[in-house]
Formats: C-alpha cells, structure tokens, sequence
C-alpha cells in the first residue's frame, strides 16, 4: 500500500519527480507512474494504488486540468477523502475543486526547506495520519483467520498463472461429454418438472457484481452500471450457468465485504467485478472472476476498445467468464462467437452506441422505482433510443413496461388507452425484432396479462419467456406470479424458489414469494415472506397491505391495522383499513375509508372498491364494480381468479362470467 499517490500530466513529469523525491526523502513510499502514464495504461493496478493511498497529491496545471484522466483520479480521491492538490502552473481548475484549498507551488523548484513546500508536506503529513488511524481500525477489527482484501487480493495474483494452467492443462478428455451433459440434465429437468426445474449445482452459480464507474463523472454511473448489466444478461443465455440477478448484485456495489462474504449471501461460487471508463472515443473495461470462496482470481482481462466498439467488449467478457467458468465447472469448452449484427438482434440489443447510452439511462430512471415524472423521463430516453435504432429490442421491452406502469396513472381515458395499446404494441415489436429475446417475451408477457387482461395470450408468451430465459431470476419472478395468478400454485412455488436462488437479496422476488403464498390462502406462510422484503427495503410499496391481508385473513386484526397503516401507496392501504373498521363495527369509519378511496383513485381504484364491497357482503356492488372495472381494462383484475378477498363472490354468477370472458377458465 503506497503512502502517497502522484497525480499529474506527462509533460509535468520533471516537476512531478521533484515532488516524488522530495516524498521519498522524508520516507514515504510514493506510487508514480514513470514510464506507463495513467490513462494510457490505467489498469488495476493503477486503479489500486490510487484506491489504497494514504494521500492522492494532484498537480494541477493547465495541462493537467484539461486530461481526462487526472480529473478522474482526483474526483476519486475526493469521493475517499484522500485528496491533496497542489497548484505547479496558475491555471483554472476542474470547477469541482475550485472550492477545494490548493497549495500554491507554481514558484517550487525542489527546496525541501521552502516555507510554503513545509506547510503542503504538513497537510499530506495530517491525511497520511488520518488514513492510518482508520486503517489501524480495520485492521485490529480482523480476526486472524480473516484474510484483509488486500492480503486475498496479493494471494490471487500470485496463484493466478497457476490457475490458468490448471484449466489450459487439466483433463481435456471427455471435457465436451461432461459438458453436454451439464447442459442436457438442466434442459431435462425442465422438461421432466415443468418449465422450471430443480437448481443445479452450486458450483455453475455467478454474480455480476455492478462495475465501478472510474471516467471521473458521477453521471456515467449508468454506464458502468448498465456494461454489467448487459454482460449478466449475456452469461444467463447460457444455460449452463446461473446468473444471481441485478438486484441482488447491486446490494454490493460498494464493495464493503470480502469476496467471501458476498458469494456467501449472494448465494453463488463465483463473482464477477470489474470497472469501467468511458472518455470521448475510447472505453476501458477491466474484468476479473473470482472464486467466491478462496477469494482468489480465476480469470482477469483488460479491454480497450474504440467507444463503438462497446458491444465487442460486453460479448467479449460474457465469452471469456462463460469459459473460464465452464472449463472449471463442466469441463467443456464453450465456442466462442464473434460479434455481429445479427448475435446482437438476436440478443436484444444494438449496434448503436447512442442508442444503448439512451437505453441505459432508461432503465436507471426507471429502476429508481420514483414514478410519476420520473418515469416520464425514462420513456423518453427509450423513446430516443428507439429514434436511433428502431429495431432495438431491449429499448422496445422497457418501454412496454413504462407504458404500462404509466398506464394506472394517466389521467384520461383517451390517454390511458393510447398508452395501453402501445405498451403491448412495443413488447410485440421486441419480440419480433429478437424471437430468441427473454425479457421481450416477459414484457410482452405482462403487458397481455396486466393491461391487456388477455390470460390466454400471456400464458404462451410467459411460457417462451421462461424457455429463453430461465436462469434470469427476473423473468422467473414473473412467470412465478403469472401461474399464482391463474391458480398454477405449484409451478408458481417452484419457480419463485428457483427465482430465490437466483436473486436472494431481491425483495421484489420476496414481495413476490409472499403472494404466491397469500394466493394460495398459505397466510401464515407468506408472513415471512413480506417480512424479508420489508427486511431489505423498508420504504417499499405493496407489501406491507399485503402483509396486512394476510394478518387479517389470520383474524390478526390489530397487526394488520398496523401494516395497512405502514403501506406508503393509500390505493392499497384504504381498502384494508375500510374492511377492518367494518369488521370492528365502526361503521362510520368505513364509510368514510371507503368514500376516501373513491375520491383518491377515482376509476383507477375500481378493483379496490369491488374488494371492499365483496368483504362487506354486498356482492351485487362489488360485481357492478368488476364489471366496470373490466370495461376500462383495470389492471387489478389480474388478481381476480385467486384474489382470497372476493372469496364471498365465487358462487355468483356475474363473477363467474367475467371469469371466463378474461379467460381464467
């Protein structure tokens, strides 16, 4: 671990070796890249010993304030509060350090006993004691069995050529046979158990961990973010692995536990981090495998490649880890193709790098879950994405799903059907433009199923979802609810744990499980399930008035007013707490939650209504709800055929009708 990292433009190279000596001479351990400039070679090491310096001393000049690279290392040391700057030419800089106090050296010429050298020597001085007492703090905080990253870090590197060997070396015969067979027994259980079979070894199990964005520019998160996502959605075509999804990989991003540690809650062998930097015309993307529970590197690579060449390396990198892994797991070597045009549409994506950035910024507003203008925003990005490639698949499912989460908040009738229609217009567009896609076929899926209320059309397209995707525990997730939702509880209990495999810090996929569990009138089972969601994500929607029906299924009543009461969406909030005032007599009080959800949802809230009324016992009202319901294409009504709060209603023949004509029969 050096104590000082220099920071500084090759053309200030005999300024910054005053500097380095100057360092040296007082007996710091200084990190300076003489001969491989940061930038031109900025690798992981380099990445590292900036990461790991007690104090990143920047020189800034005008030549320096206008690289790219030196901005990024300072806006990183910044970030970790090891920032030193110095000032070697009068110059304007970055305007984010403007407010940062800089030492002014222009005049230095090496005099170790110049007064204002003295004073910046005493600042680094203060940040190299500041890192040591955390690090002292970390380090007692150890135990003696625990290895530091640092330590494990060391070990991979020195165990790395042997690893390779190992797998160069090690048993090529019959390497294609176990191979095939790994992949014949995953295809044979889904055929033999359903669409979804039991999961395989632990072993063929890996989490993309979200790349670091190094460019310097907080704003090219979602580039970094959505290159790792792009390269999990690659490696889960392959089914002989099994890809743990986003969510759960995006718990680690800060990457504040071990290797270890991670694969242990992540519940996979492998994990897969990298980073990447993204400058005018070029990306660099370093990639490492690791073996989740030694800690040590498998595999490492370093891409640069032009910006339009971006596809390349997603391909590339999903190649290289589909191989290093299944030489180690299954034995078999895994053809390698090359990036096309054609593999690129099949895949769902594009050869436009302006559309894929559209893409990526989509799906980061989308996935930020803020709603309203927020989702306005990501459709547009979609929108300009689908302007530059229109046969781009992926930008085609995401805007399916936009719409039709834009869908229950519009505020018109016109409106609400136009973005109706379009939402399953575009999911039908993603799936024609790539008939191997999974996520066009689960977008198409939900969209028939939820603003369509077209079961039987769902069914099919879920169904193909899951054939092309069943190692992505998102899709998974999907087609799980969709057979809770149609009475398919044992395919929807054996998907979810799949889907829970897969993603286990997901609490969407929970939220999930809970439903399944609560549609089955499993109510003491699918506590736990909502507990764990809530566990993760306290501030999220839904699952606690899902949380608060099963309480209340359970006679749990006091509890369950507690939950409805938690629910942050009142749409699903107010029905619970109308029927729970009804049941405790306080007749006034339920009208008057009642009364409140019709004014607060208007027609968008029908369904509620008609839940309410059927737990009331007033069967006809809640059946002319229903139908009302139908007619303006409620996406609630996905929940009708197993929903246990219209339980009252299922000998009435009106509700039997409407059954039927949704095609839940």
């Amino acid at each position: 671990m050096p104590d000082i990292f220099l920071s500084y433009n090759r053309e200030d190279q005999a300024k910054a070796r005053l500097f380095a000596d100057a360092f040296s001479a007082e007996g710091f351990k200084v990190w300076w890249d003489t001969t491989l400039r940061a930038g031109e070679a900025y690798d992981e090491v380099t990445e590292r010993a900036l990461r790991e310096a007690g104090a990143v001393v920047v020189l800034w000049s005008k030549k320096s304030a206008a690289s790219r690279w030196v901005r990024a290392e300072a806006t990183v040391a910044h970030r970790q509060k090891t920032l030193v700057p110095a000032m070697i030419e009068a110059c304007e800089r970055p305007i984010m350090f403007e407010l940062t106090q800089t030492a002014e050296l222009s005049h230095w010429s090496g005099d170790r006993t110049d007064a204002a050298w003295r004073a910046f020597l005493a600042d680094v001085q203060q940040h190299l004691a500041n890192r040591s007492s955390v690090d002292q703090g970390t380090i007692t905080s150890q135990t003696r069995d625990e290895p530091s990253i640092q330590e494990v870090y060391k070990a991979a590197k020195s165990k790395q050529s042997l690893n390779r060997r190992t797998l160069i070396g090690g048993g090529a015969a019959g390497i294609s046979l176990v191979g095939t067979g790994l992949i014949w027994w995953l295809n044979r259980q889904d055929q033999s158990g359903g669409l979804v079979g039991p999961a395989a070894a632990a072993d063929n199990r890996v989490a993309v961990l979200p790349f670091k964005n190094l460019s310097g520019d907080p704003k090219q998160d979602y580039f970094a973010d959505g290159l790792s996502a792009e390269v999990r959605a690659e490696l889960a075509r392959n089914a002989a692995l099994q890809v743990a999804a986003q969510t759960s990989s995006s718990a680690f991003k800060d990457r504040a536990q071990t290797a270890k540690e991670m694969a242990d809650k992540l519940g996979v062998a492998y994990l897969l981090e990298g980073n990447a930097r993204k400058a005018e015309s070029l990306v660099r993307v370093n990639a490492e495998l690791i073996d989740g529970r030694t800690g040590f590197s498998l595999w490492a690579e370093t891409f640069e490649r032009p910006i339009d060449n971006v596809f390349a390396v997603q391909s590339e990198i999903a190649a290289s880890v589909t191989t290093a892994l299944v030489d180690r797991v299954a034995r078999k070597a895994i053809e390698r193709k090359s990036e096309t045009g054609t593999r690129r549409i099949s895949s769902g994506g594009t050869q436009n790098v302006a559309a894929f950035e559209h893409k990526l910024k989509g799906r980061a507003l989308f996935e930020s879950a803020l709603g309203g203008q927020t989702d306005l925003d990501a459709l547009a990005e979609f929108e300009a994405a689908l302007a530059l490639d229109p046969n781009y698949a992926a930008a085609h499912a995401w805007r399916s799903r936009t719409l039709s989460v834009l869908y229950g908040q519009s505020l018109t009738s016109m409106s609400a059907e136009k973005m109706r229609l379009d939402a399953i217009k575009a999911a039908r567009s993603a799936v024609a433009i790539a008939p191997e896609f999974a996520d066009g076929y689960s977008a198409l899926g939900f969209s028939l199923f939820n603003v369509g209320l077209d079961v039987k059309a769902a069914k099919t397209v879920f169904e193909r979802s899951v054939q092309f995707g069943r190692g992505d525990g998102d899709v998974l997730t999907g087609f799980a609810v969709f057979c809770a939702r149609t009475g398919r509880f044992d395919e929807a209990v054996a998907t979810i744990a799949r889907a829970m495999t897969l993603d286990p810090l997901n609490p969407t996929v929970f939220r999930s499980a809970g439903t399944i569990e609560l549609l089955a009138r499993r109510y003491e089972s699918a506590l736990p399930f909502f507990d764990r969601a809530l566990g993760i994500n306290p501030k999220m929607s839904v699952a606690p008035s899902l949380r608060g029906t099963a309480l209340m299924l359970l006679g749990r009543r006091a509890e369950a007013r507690q939950a409805y009461e938690a629910e942050p969406n009142r749409v699903f909030a107010l029905p619970g707490l109308a029927i729970l005032d009804r049941q405790a007599g306080q007749m006034a009080a339920a009208q008057a939650n009642f009364e409140r959800l019709i004014r607060e949802a208007g027609d968008s809230g029908l369904y509620q209504q008609a839940q309410v009324l059927a737990m009331w016992g007033d069967a006809d009202r809640a059946v002319a709800q229903l139908e009302r319901a139908f007619q303006v294409k409620d996406a609630g009504l996905a929940n009708l055929f197993t929903d246990p709060l219209l339980d009252k209603l299922k000998g009435n023949a009106a509700y039997q009708r409407l059954v039927k004509v949704i095609g839940f029969e």
